[in-house]
């Protein structure tokens, strides 16, 4: 009797773990735009703390389709940087996990096209299918097959690609492409540069003028839609708050671009901010910080950029 009564409890005491160990991992139900969340207007903070940024771990870069259905984001993930999805079905946010392609090797730093069927990445994956792994990152690209797939990525070749080494693609509507990279027709360090799309072709990339870059380090670039401004990382730039700061420049009505300004303490801390990125409504302003210690996405109203602006238009009258 004494021996099925301890049996009894054994059982019982497996199920309450494995039910709390469970419901522990268990996906929470998120409903609804930017998973029912809204962003602050004066301070970032982390976005959907705890599922998308999670403590302890690390994450950066952040993109909705522009229907709002679809987030992708970057993951570090079996010792290398992963892009993950999370998709709203039937009005609730699945859980994130990686693109099938995604995960071998390191794949970070992406863009989405406007109509969510082109991803454009940084990766050290071989140039050619069988070759060897890169110690130096390339722009690579996929296309939407179908929903949940994607075609295998290609390397996007010359004139991007070089022996320097280029990452953080961002896409204009028009398909133009900014990066950056470390060349020798740069202001020195990495700069950001254009390649504008002509007949379905790249042309050969122009490094941005001294508005925008510096001497210094200036990369992870956020185009807007339609070209008007700019969003980029710069690292110790004599105005710095911290060790990278994001800066912003707007393009001017005869195509020049202002001098690029920090964008200050709502945004900027004492710890390092870098891919920046804009929701395709205009709505949210998204970047990447440490002041958790490891990477987070952090985000708030993106308010702040025609406050910029206002007082470049008011300083430069």
């Amino acid at each position: 009797m004494r021996k099925k009564t301890i049996i009894k409890c054994l059982i019982i005491t497996t199920i309450i773990i494995f039910s709390g160990f469970s419901q522990q991992n268990k996906f929470p139900e998120l409903t609804g735009p930017y998973f029912g969340k809204e962003a602050p207007l004066d301070k970032a903070v982390a976005f959907v703390d705890g599922i998308i940024s999670v403590l302890g771990e690390h994450e950066m870069c952040a993109a909705f389709t522009e229907d709002g259905k679809e987030f992708y984001f970057n993951r570090q993930f079996n010792s290398n940087w992963a892009i993950f999805v999370t998709r709203e079905i039937n009005g609730h946010w699945t859980k994130p996990e990686p693109l099938p392609f995604s995960g071998e090797y390191t794949d970070r730093d992406f863009t989405i096209s406007t109509d969510g069927n082109t991803i454009v990445f940084g990766s050290d994956r071989p140039a050619a299918k069988g070759g060897s792994r890169k110690n130096k990152l390339d722009i690579f690209y996929t296309k939407r097959l179908s929903e949940g797939r994607w075609s295998e990525p290609e390397n996007i070749g010359a004139p991007i690609n070089t022996d320097n080494g280029e990452n953080y693609p961002s896409l204009s509507r028009n398909g133009n492409l900014y990066f950056f990279s470390q060349r020798t027709d740069g202001h020195g360090g990495c700069d950001i540069y254009l390649s504008r799309l002509v007949d379905e072709q790249y042309t050969t990339p122009e490094v941005l003028d001294s508005n925008v870059n510096s001497e210094k380090n200036d990369w992870d670039s956020f185009i807007a839609p339609d070209e008007n401004y700019i969003i980029f990382s710069s690292q110790n730039r004599d105005d710095t708050l911290g060790g990278m700061d994001l800066y912003i420049s707007f393009r001017e009505t005869d195509g020049r671009w202002t001098k690029a300004v920090n964008m200050g303490p709502r945004v900027n801390s004492k710890s390092g901010e870098i891919c920046p990125s804009v929701s395709p409504d205009g709505k949210y302003l998204f970047f990447t910080t440490t002041r958790r210690r490891n990477n987070d996405i952090f985000w708030m109203k993106a308010d702040i950029i025609k406050e910029i602006k206002r007082k470049i238009i008011k300083n430069e009258n």
